[in-house]
């Protein structure tokens, strides 16, 4: 380890004709003596030793200030020396690869003007079988020749257009001739089709049973038969047949018409006052918003409101379809839906296809969230609205026969349904399932759930079948 530099300062020799000067500055300093004393003693003026006075002091207050830790910085020039001498090398490098690849690309256009690479140009005429138009000088297919030299080209850095010109030939000809040299190539990945029957079945065996987990490499050294490729060819099929299989196993719900079921959703968005709260509810049979609003606070009175003002404008649904927010089944919402005689409807807890209706049309709404972030909390309902109305009436969509919402909502029919009869079937079928159904360790309302989807099956108005997509 290096020794550090010795930091003591010996005191310094005073010369013996300013012996008396710095004494008396001393005098001075000390207190024992005026500035206009000194001077006389002296026979400076008072303005030229007070001069000298302050220069002594200046200096050694600069040397007891503490100096600062660490390395001395650089200079501002020098570091912007640095900066612009890195820049530079920089450019010099890229210049001189730019240049580098100039070289390659003319050494290569003098080859092509040299007739050692042909152009392979394409004949209008109907070629024989016999025809040997493709044929170089030295029996080498000019096609290949010539797809080679491109491939050289690209590998240079040059765009695939700008290489294709070169040689006086579409970009999409290349392609074109690229796939059928892949064709033709019997490469080990057109061979491995015909792989053992009981190798694969083995292979798809592992991946079903490790629930498609398993990786290529695994699955090689599981079954020495396949390669590495074949492996994850055999995985890959299998997976979509599990995927296949799983889909056919879903039940798709669908609501047979309009005004039956209706679903409610927050949606958190911000504005220039900060982040609101916007509740939109829609139909679930057909994709039209009903109604939106917004607040500051997501709580049970926000809710209500929104319900309230849904239900006002237009008609209270047979059962509204929520998640399990805590602000969802306050006794006020309850009391509102128990009003308007109208089912509430859970769905199960922290499954979110049970409501991918409400956040697919959320994630529509997500479309106006910069025009949102320019407005004020009071503006934002009027903005939601207009969005709302867009929605409904400009979007024709497939599944509506190309219909828009607001088209299919207009000619919905009319439900002509006896509301207390049809609580009291959903109570019957809740107390039934409750005694014949084990419902340890489900939610509360579970039976209740299953109660308002058999009756609503029951009048035709939900349908299930197998086949989903989820």
């Amino acid at each position: 380890m290096a020794k550090s530099k010795p930091r003591y300062v010996p005191a310094p020799a005073v010369p013996a004709e300013m012996a008396q000067r710095v004494e008396t500055i001393l005098e001075v300093v000390a207190g024992r003596m005026s500035v206009a004393q000194a001077a006389r003693t002296l026979g400076m003026s008072r303005n030229h030793f007070q001069t000298i006075l302050h220069r002594g002091l200046g200096a050694m207050v600069t040397a007891v200030t503490p100096a600062q830790g660490g390395r001395p910085a650089k200079p501002q020039e020098r570091v912007a020396l640095e900066q612009e001498i890195a820049a530079l090398r920089r450019e010099n490098a890229r210049l001189r690869e730019t240049a580098e690849t100039s070289e390659r690309f003319l050494q290569a256009a003098s080859g092509l003007l040299q007739g050692r690479m042909r152009p392979a140009r394409q004949s209008r005429r109907r070629k024989t079988p016999s025809s040997s138009d493709d044929e170089g000088s030295e029996g080498e297919p000019g096609r290949a020749r010539t797809l080679r030299a491109i491939e050289q080209m690209r590998a240079l850095g040059a765009r695939a257009s700008d290489a294709a010109r070169a040689f006086d030939v579409h970009a999409s000809t290349v392609r074109r001739w690229r796939r059928q040299a892949l064709l033709r190539d019997p490469t080990p990945a057109r061979e491995s089709r015909n792989m053992p029957a009981h190798a694969v079945q083995q292979a798809a065996d592992i991946v079903r049973r490790l629930k498609g987990q398993v990786g290529a490499d695994a699955l090689r050294h599981s079954v020495p038969e396949l390669s590495r490729r074949e492996a994850a060819r055999v995985k890959a099929r299998t997976l979509t047949q599990m995927e296949r299989a799983r889909k056919e196993q879903l039940v798709r719900v669908r609501i047979a018409m309009p005004g039956v079921v209706r679903g409610m959703d927050g949606m958190h968005v911000r504005c220039v006052d900060g982040p609101v709260h916007a509740l939109v509810s829609a139909d679930a049979a057909v994709p039209f918003r009903t109604s939106v609003k917004v607040g500051s606070h997501y709580d049970a009175k926000l809710v209500a409101c929104a319900m309230a003002a849904d239900i006002a404008a237009h008609g209270a649904p047979l059962v509204y379809r929520l998640d399990r927010a805590k602000a969802h089944d306050a006794a006020e919402v309850r009391a509102l839906l128990e009003r308007h005689r109208v089912l509430l409807l859970h769905g199960p807890p922290h499954c979110a296809r049970f409501y991918g209706q409400l956040e697919r049309q959320n994630r529509e709404h997500r479309a106006w969230d910069e025009d949102l972030e320019q407005l004020e909390g009071d503006e934002l309902e009027a903005m939601f609205r207009t969005a709302m109305h867009e929605l409904n009436t400009l979007w024709r969509r497939r599944e509506l026969g190309w219909q828009t919402a607001a088209e299919a909502w207009d000619h919905r029919p009319q439900l002509d349904v006896d509301r207390a009869a049809l609580i009291d079937e959903v109570q019957h079928r809740a107390a039934a399932i409750r005694r014949h159904l084990d419902v340890r360790g489900a939610p509360a309302d579970m039976a209740q759930r299953l109660a308002i989807e058999q009756a609503l099956k029951a009048r035709g108005y939900l349908r299930q079948a197998l086949g989903g997509w989820c």
